[in-house]
């Protein structure tokens, strides 16, 4: 079954560092490229506004979902293939992940890093069987991974619950990791070239 949409998690900030933003155009070039449309938080600001502004020019779909008080804050995308307001943060996660088939995470605050969470803990209860694509751009996760390794160490996590995250060095490689899950129709662990 081909991946049809795809849900990324990243930063609303302007202030990161180019190689993000970069590796942001990266991604939308391929999601473009493999016909997947991108589901993400909605705004035209950060890596956010960086990736869908990509996508657009490159002909292909965007589907921006945004909490109604955060439309303005946010900067709610104008341009985008369809525009979703809901009045909370948790309705727009609930969204987001119902119009998914994939999600992805790059760099990112507090924002993107508690959506990663509740996505991976979604799927740690069984909630949902969707890969989880994480892009360590510039080594942007290693202490995140880090504290992975540890708490596996120290048995607070389980090592199969570490697994069902799949790391990429960079925003590049999700596609061909999306397309490597779906071949093995099975949950990867690392899927890290270097």
């Amino acid at each position: 079954m081909k991946i049809g949409s795809l849900c990324v998690f990243c930063s609303s900030s302007d202030n990161v560092p180019s190689a993000f933003r970069a590796d942001a155009e990266a991604l939308a070039d391929r999601l473009v490229a493999a016909g997947i449309n991108l589901v993400y938080g909605g705004g035209s600001v950060g890596l956010m506004g960086v990736l869908a502004d990509r996508v657009l020019s490159r002909g292909g779909t965007v589907t921006g979902v945004i909490p109604r008080f955060l439309s303005e804050k946010e900067l709610a995308h104008g341009r985008l293939t369809e525009l979703i307001l809901t009045e909370t943060m948790h309705e727009r996660k609930q969204e987001m992940s119902r119009r998914a088939e994939a999600f992805a995470v790059l760099p990112g605050g507090f924002g993107t890093m508690e959506e990663f969470f509740e996505i991976l803990t979604w799927k740690q209860l069984h909630l949902h069987d969707r890969p989880i694509v994480v892009a360590n751009t510039e080594g942007w996760f290693d202490p995140i991974l880090a504290w992975f390794e540890n708490a596996v160490e120290l048995r607070m996590v389980k090592r199969r619950n570490v697994e069902m995250v799949t790391v990429v060095k960079d925003a590049a490689g999700i596609v061909e990791a999306l397309f490597s899950f779906r071949r093995a129709e099975s949950t990867l662990s690392s899927f890290e070239n270097g």
